[in-house]
Order: structure tokens, then C-alpha cells, then sequence
């Protein structure tokens, strides 16, 4: 991949391929030997889009085209042409420039945020939007309705297949992916019990599709994974025996709508840019909460209210959980619930509303980090995949100066470091809480995390001895 640019000044357009950079360091290398620039490592560079704003430099650089060149900006260090009297000026002065450039990049933000909101026809005469409807109005305006609802060649061993945790997604399309969801409304009769049109459940999980960004890992992919997840474990422990058939809808559909429309972004970094969604929903889960409201946003539109034949108390229920799941998703509630959740476990009673909300927490818990409970090759391109969205949130903190978590910055941390962490004090502790209720669980769940760790441990031991 390259991307094109113009050196601030010059108007002659050249080309930087920095596809196999490894680090910004590698990606401003690159910049520097396109442009010309003699290999001054102090110096600071800037790329600028052609509407202004600061693009973040790195491997994951967005591309663009040769009539919208980026424009870098390099200035030299100010301390090589002064004396050791005049540096402490000189970093001052540096210092003041930095905190002028976070002043514009938040004023261009601001400003693209206000030209989003108001854009559009009437948009004078018009409320402001909430994020959600905005995103929803966008997702339905690049689409034509309705959309016919194919046949499919699924066969019944796949829809066995699914489920069981070692369920592989990589072998099936996104458009399989969908029918997939829909066998599984289908195989706990929901699509019967609630009167739930087909061709509007088919629209409803296209729309879904189209909602979910092309992130790394925080999309629609990953909106499959977690909901055959919870639809293995209903199986695997029979507990979907013990709930009800408005429990399971509302799960699976929780399961749906976990991640609609999430940025790429985690809520650390929304809260410190404090971006729209921080400031709609005052910092308080602004992700999980932003979820939901997409969710239910689609969902009250006709042509994708798959809820539409509920009767106001059922739907009032469904919404409860639905909301409830979709909210405990964020990780900053991982102790609170698994807290909760112990003074429940050892006399857990499924005739306690409390009680089984919280198993409703702990379920969709388990299915958003399960991938560890896959195969292997099933299981890995998510590592992957997550580092490199965590690794793209630190570059772009570094750049905007704001706070870094250390577990997302690509020189601090390793794939088998990451995993071992993870899988040994949050995963295992989940899953191992989770079989004190769910029966079952040691072989098809369990023992596959435990194998995992293994595997990860041996992956430290060899980088610590090389």
C-alpha cells in the first residue's frame, strides 16, 4: 500500500509505500525518503488531508489517491541550531506549538462534528440527531428496500456444527453468515412462537451487517462469532431448556447487537477525546450505550422490527434484557458483575429474577471473549486482529497527546504477553465462575481456555530465551 503526498511548499506529488512498515518509526522512514527529506529522526512530521486535518502516521496510514495528496509538514528540531543556552527556549517553544496543534486538531474535529449533525436537506429546520439515528438514517439511505430474501445450500450438518464452540466462521460469507443467524431464530422456534416475518428478519440482519464497521475486529464477523457462542453454550449446558422463549430471543438478539456501529475506538479513548458519543451519554459507557441505541433505533423502523408482534409487556421484557446484556459488555463492569455473580453461584436458583438476570450477564460475558474456546485456527486471526485495532487506538492517542494503555501500545507489548494475561486472570476466572451454574462445560469450554494458556506460556518462554 503507499499513500501520495506533496512536501509543504512543493506541489510535486510522490508516492510512499508503507505497507511493510512495522512501526510509525518505519511509516516515517518511509514518509521521509518519498519526500526527500534528509533522515533527521528529531524532527517532526505532520501529514495533513487536503481538508486540513492531522492523519495519523503508521502501518495503518489510510490510503488515498494521487488527486488528494496528503501534504507533510517536517520541522527540524530546533535545538541542532542552537547552543545549550538557548535549548530550554527552544523545547518551550516547541512544547507551546504542540499545544497549539491540539488546540486546531480539536477545533477541526468539532467542526467536522457540527457539519455532520446539520448536513443533509432542511438541516436548518431540522433537531439535532442523535448519534444513533444518524447512524441508522445513513445505514437505510445507502440502501434499496426491501431486499429479497434468497434461497440458501446450508446443510444440516453445518446447522448442527453450529452448535458446538469449535463452530469455524472463517469458511462462510458474510450473506451464509446471515442464514446462519436466521436457522438459529428458526431451531429455537422463535421465528413461530413471536410471529416473526422472515423476509423482515432477513432485512433486519442485513441492515445489522451493514451497521457494523470494517474494523479489524469489531465487526460483523465478530458480531457472528459471540452469537453462535451464546447459542453453543445454550446448547452445550442445556440451560436453554430452564428459560424462556422471550429469555432466548432476547439473548440472541443482545448478542446481535453488542457491538453495532462501534468505531474502532474503545470508551478510554472516547471519553479522553471526549468525542460525541462521550458527550451524549456523559461518559458512562458511551460505547455499550450507543450499541443499544442503534439496535433499538433499526429495530423501530418497520421494515426491521422483528419485535413487532409482542405484546407490550413481552417487548418491555425483551428490551430489559436485551439492554441489560448489551450494557454489561463493557469491561470496566467486569468486576462489578463477577462480584455480583459469586454471591449467586453457589445457591443459584432459576426462580430468582435476580438470579437470572445476572446469568444473562455472565452469559453474553462469556460469549464476547470466547475466541480461546475455538480451535486454534479458528481462534488466532482474532489475536491478530485485536492488536491490530488496539495498536491503531495507541498511535492515534500518541498523536492526538492523549492518555495510552500500555496493553495497547505496539512497543510494550507482545502477542504471547497479551494473551497470557488475558486468558489467566480474565477469562478462566470468568468461564470457571460461569460452570459453578452452567452444567457441562469442563470439555467442550473449559479445557480448550486451559490449552490456550498453555500455548501462549510456551510462546513467553521461547521470546524470553532467545
Amino acid at each position: 500500500m503507499s499513500v501520495y503526498l506533496v512536501l509543504d511548499g512543493s506541489n510535486d506529488v510522490v508516492s510512499a509505500p508503507i505497507a511493510q512498515a512495522s512501526s510509525v518509526k518505519n511509516a516515517c522512514d518511509a514518509l521521509r525518503r518519498a519526500a526527500g527529506l534528509q533522515a533527521t529522526p528529531r524532527a517532526t512530521l505532520r501529514l495533513y488531508s487536503p481538508a486540513g486535518t492531522l492523519v495519523p502516521i503508521g502501518p495503518n496510514t489510510a490510503p488515498n489517491t494521487s488527486d488528494s495528496p496528503y501534504r507533510l509538514v517536517s520541522k527540524p528540531d530546533p535545538q541542532k541550531k542552537r547552543g545549550a543556552v538557548e535549548s530550554v527556549e527552544a523545547v518551550s517553544a516547541v512544547l507551546s506549538q504542540v499545544d497549539d496543534m491540539k488546540k486546531s486538531v480539536a477545533l477541526v474535529r468539532f467542526k467536522i462534528e457540527q457539519i455532520e449533525k446539520y448536513s443533509g436537506p432542511l438541516s436548518k429546520d431540522r433537531p439535532l440527531l442523535k448519534p444513533a439515528t444518524r447512524r441508522a438514517n445513513k445505514v437505510f439511505q445507502s440502501m434499496q428496500l426491501p431486499i429479497n430474501l434468497p434461497k440458501h445450500s446450508i446443510s444440516n450438518e453445518v446447522f448442527e456444527q453450529m452448535k458446538a464452540p469449535t463452530f469455524d466462521i472463517w469458511m462462510f460469507r458474510e450473506s451464509e453468515l446471515i442464514h446462519l443467524m436466521m436457522h438459529m431464530f428458526a431451531e429455537f422456534d422463535l421465528i413461530k412462537t413471536f410471529q416473526i416475518d422472515e423476509q423482515t428478519l432477513y432485512t433486519f440482519l442485513w441492515v445489522v451487517k451493514s451497521t457494523y464497521n470494517r474494523n479489524p475486529f469489531h465487526n460483523f464477523q465478530h458480531c457472528f462469532c459471540v452469537t453462535q457462542m451464546m447459542y453453543a453454550l445454550l446448547h452445550v449446558t442445556s440451560v436453554h431448556k430452564r428459560l424462556t422463549s422471550l429469555e432466548k430471543l432476547a439473548l440472541i438478539v443482545a448478542a446481535i447487537g453488542h457491538d453495532m456501529d462501534h468505531p474502532g475506538f474503545n470508551n478510554a479513548y472516547q471519553i479522553n477525546a471526549c468525542t460525541d458519543l462521550a458527550t451524549t451519554y456523559n461518559d458512562m459507557s458511551p460505547l455499550e450505550n450507543h450499541h443499544a441505541a442503534v439496535l433499538f433505533t433499526i429495530l423501530n423502523r418497520p421494515e426491521t422490527n422483528i419485535l413487532g408482534n409482542l405484546s407490550a409487556a413481552d417487548y418491555k421484557e425483551a428490551r430489559k434484557i436485551i439492554i441489560l446484556c448489551i450494557l454489561a459488555t463493557d469491561m470496566a463492569k467486569h468486576g462489578e458483575i463477577m462480584s455480583k455473580f459469586k454471591g449467586f453461584a453457589e445457591n443459584f436458583s432459576y426462580e430468582d429474577a435476580n438470579h437470572r438476570q445476572a446469568l444473562f450477564q455472565i452469559l453474553i460475558k462469556c460469549s464476547d471473549i470466547s475466541n480461546e474456546v475455538r480451535p486454534k485456527h479458528v481462534s488466532e486471526p482474532w489475536v491478530d486482529n485485536l492488536l491490530e485495532e488496539f495498536f491503531s487506538q495507541s498511535d492515534r492517542e500518541k498523536l492526538e497527546g492523549l492518555p495510552t494503555a500500555p496493553f495497547m501500545d505496539r512497543e510494550k507489548v507482545t502477542k504471547p504477553s497479551a494473551q497470557v494475561g488475558f486468558i489467566g486472570f480474565v477469562m478462566i476466572p470468568l468461564f470457571e465462575l460461569a460452570s459453578k451454574v452452567l452444567p457441562d462445560m469442563e470439555e467442550p469450554v473449559l479445557q480448550p481456555i486451559r490449552k490456550a494458556l498453555d500455548y501462549y506460556k510456551s510462546c513467553l518462554d521461547s521470546t524470553k530465551k532467545a
